[in-house]
């Protein structure tokens, strides 16, 4: 809507490619397959981005999943899936960028989703938190590192995103409902009522924060994270 040139990662390439032409024509909007657990999948990524419009100027990771379980069920397996894919991946992902960014030599940004649980410590949620902590102090070391390139990195922290989750309908609403006492429907009111404004957080809040971040008036910003919470004190940083 405000006029990029979109290149759409997902691990699922026919996924990527629907979602691609929803938005207009191969002129504008591309999808690729890419594992971001695949460092060579991540890399031809960005070349064909590259390709495609002449450059990459703006990153985002996005790439995630989720599991609610109690400390003593979850596996090893459990904790390496979640790392590999949101810390690792995030790695990759952002280290591809910034080599591509560096030589480009006209600056750029990165930007993370992250989450509230990055520095909120709720129950039975041991290996998304950890690893979404992970990717949140990534954002304040690529900003450190990456600042000389005139490369900005920044985050933002929403609360749960029900509607339109791919994440919640794949099982992890069913998961948190549980924990918090509520029926899986319900879970977005939930959330919503336990924040100051009252207002369930839905993915255009989270892209709407992205654009903040990374449009004409925040140039000065690096090393941040922005909430997109509806005011959920848990997730003020302290």
């Amino acid at each position: 809507a405000e006029g990029a040139c979109v290149v759409i990662a997902d691990l699922d390439g026919d996924k990527a490619s629907d979602a691609a032409a929803d938005i207009a024509g191969t002129d504008v909007a591309v999808g690729v397959g890419a594992d971001v657990t695949d460092e060579g999948a991540i890399a031809a990524a960005i070349a064909r981005a590259a390709l495609a419009f002449g450059g990459v100027d703006l990153v985002v990771n996005n790439a995630g999943l989720s599991q609610s379980k109690p400390l003593v069920e979850t596996t090893a397996a459990d904790w390496d899936l979640q790392h590999d894919v949101m810390a690792k991946g995030s790695f990759l992902v952002s280290r591809e960028a910034a080599k591509l960014m560096i030589a480009q030599g006209i600056g750029g940004d990165i930007v993370y989703i992250v989450s509230k649980n990055a520095v909120f410590a709720g129950p039975k949620n041991i290996a998304y938190s950890a690893t979404k902590a992970d990717q949140a102090h990534q954002v304040r070391l690529l900003a450190a590192e990456l600042g000389e390139h005139g490369i900005r990195v920044n985050g933002v922290n929403p609360d749960g995103v029900v509607r339109g989750s791919g994440i919640f309908s794949g099982g992890w609403g069913a998961q948190r409902a549980a924990v918090y006492g509520v029926k899986e429907e319900e879970l977005g009111q939930y959330y919503a009522g336990r924040t100051l404004l009252k207002k369930e957080v839905l993915p255009e809040s989270v892209a709407d924060a992205v654009y903040a971040l990374v449009g004409p008036d925040l140039g000065l910003t690096t090393g941040v994270h922005l909430p997109v919470d509806s005011g959920n004190p848990q997730g003020f940083l302290r």
